[in-house]
């Protein structure tokens, strides 16, 4: 019969290891470590995409001020009828200095409808920015979620590293006896290379998702130690109930349909910026509508001119001056191949924008129960690998290392049953991982608040004023 593992120290390394199934909680780390809402402020305060569509805003409401006044009047200066025989001023009576001001106003409503279409882009601009705030809070969630697993996957390799070198330790000292043959001694040192390797994999996904993180954070992401607590998102409210009610997909256990959740899930995501922004599209579009239609309405022009004469007439006295006052009208006659066309384009405009309004809506609403069918998968995976699993995962793992010390089972199976544990650990630890990914996807499409974005970038707002005023300043 094989010799007996029954080493205390070893089996309380097996013993610990086995039974570490949820991600122990280290204080001294935790308190440095990056949090994920750290993550997520560091990423959105100093995203220059966010400030980009903040600024283009700005410059769009500014600009819509002045689109919605009337041209600038136009200054007449000159002279008129000057004689060339003599360039007398005073030899003719029609001679004169010329001094006038002509005012032109734009067809119908066409200033008012340009600014609230340019009041509109400045809205939409505001949406984007959202957009990308709740875009970029995903990413950096994910990826911080995903920096979490490969740390954790990290340690439960290394525990299982040291716990395969006492293995290696233990079946060299029993087949320095003559109890085990050379080649368990081979596959338990074989085993903890590959153990080794799997370590190194690991670490390295860990390090390049890092430095994807760094991408928003800084060096932060690359220095600091890592949370060792899986933070718990809270699923997001449609209304009084909660999104993961729409999550069980078997009919009989369900408390909506499947037309109804897709009519709940369609209606509160109307308040997503990205939809927000398509909706102010279809009214730029319908300004545009408008502001062609205009186009059949004349130009109006107001011209009022004043003329100074020098000189005397034939009886001796002064010649009067003159004052004239004028109208200028445009006369919009042929519209069927400019103004007929221009509304006719615009028209398809508008219904293009509302295709894809539609369009995006659909796609949006196929991605939510995408990821309410994921997560009810996932959720039912957990339960699984709770109550089940796990524990007879382990127990197998006991089984096995019981077997083959009462000569009843070969090293390789105790090999492949610990192996096994250690997959399915690793299995959980990824699950684990997803929901919380499937919830911040989720949290995307079903924002419940979000940060000022006002208020991200004020230092940078404060120095574009102080260039304004300096420049202000040259110009007087």
């Amino acid at each position: 019969m094989k010799g007996k593992l029954h080493s205390s120290h070893f089996s309380v390394s097996l013993g610990k290891a086995v039974a570490t199934i949820t991600f122990a909680v280290h204080s001294a780390l935790s308190s440095a470590a990056l949090t994920i809402e750290q993550a997520q402020m560091m990423a959105v305060s100093s995203d220059s995409g966010i400030a980009q569509f903040q600024d283009k805003s700005k410059a769009a409401n500014y600009n819509a001020v002045a689109a919605g006044q009337l041209p600038d009047p136009i200054l007449i200066v000159g002279a008129q009828n000057i004689p060339t025989d003599t360039f007398q001023f005073d030899q003719e009576p029609m001679s004169q200095l010329k001094v006038g001001i002509k005012q032109m106003f734009p067809q119908g409503d066409t200033l008012s409808l340009r600014e609230n279409k340019l009041k509109t882009q400045a809205s939409s601009l505001e949406d984007k920015a959202q957009s990308r705030y709740l875009n970029i809070s995903r990413q950096v969630r994910n990826v911080w979620l995903e920096i979490f697993y490969w740390e954790q996957a990290s340690q439960i390799l290394k525990q299982d590293q040291a716990l395969f070198q006492q293995l290696l330790e233990v079946t060299r000292s029993l087949y320095s006896v003559g109890n085990v043959k050379q080649q368990d001694v081979l596959r338990a040192e074989l085993e903890l290379s590959r153990l080794r390797e799997r370590v190194i994999k690991a670490n390295r996904q860990s390090e390049t998702q890092r430095a994807m993180l760094s991408r928003w954070v800084g060096g932060v992401a690359l220095d600091e130690p890592w949370s060792q607590t899986l933070p718990i998102l809270r699923a997001p409210m449609l209304g009084s109930v909660n999104i993961l009610e729409f999550a069980n997909v078997k009919p009989e256990q369900s408390k909506f349909s499947s037309q109804q959740t897709q009519q709940e899930i369609a209606r509160y995501l109307q308040a997503h910026p990205i939809l927000i922004d398509l909706e102010k599209q279809v009214n730029v579009a319908d300004h545009e509508i408008r502001i062609s239609e205009q186009r059949y309405k004349p130009t109006w022009g107001v011209e009022l001119n004043y003329g100074y004469r020098d000189g005397e007439n034939n009886d001796g006295s002064d010649r009067s001056d003159f004052v004239s006052a004028m109208v200028n009208v445009s006369l919009p006659l042929f519209t069927r191949t400019r103004q007929d066309k221009s509304v006719q384009g615009a028209v398809h405009q508008k219904e293009a924008q509302k295709s894809a309004h539609q369009d995006k809506l659909r796609q949006m609403v196929g991605e939510v129960q995408t990821l309410l069918l994921r997560l009810q998968q996932s959720e039912d995976q957990l339960e699984l690998f709770d109550t089940e699993i796990l524990t007879k995962a382990r127990l197998h793992a006991e089984a096995s290392l019981n077997a083959y010390q009462a000569d009843a089972a070969d090293f390789a199976e105790v090999m492949r049953a610990f192996i096994s544990e250690q997959s399915d650990r690793l299995d959980y630890a990824r699950l684990q991982t997803t929901r919380q990914k499937l919830v911040s996807d989720l949290r995307f499409y079903f924002p419940e608040s979000m940060d000022d974005l006002s208020q991200i970038h004020q230092s940078k707002s404060y120095l574009i004023q102080s260039d304004l005023m300096s420049l202000q300043g040259e110009s007087r």
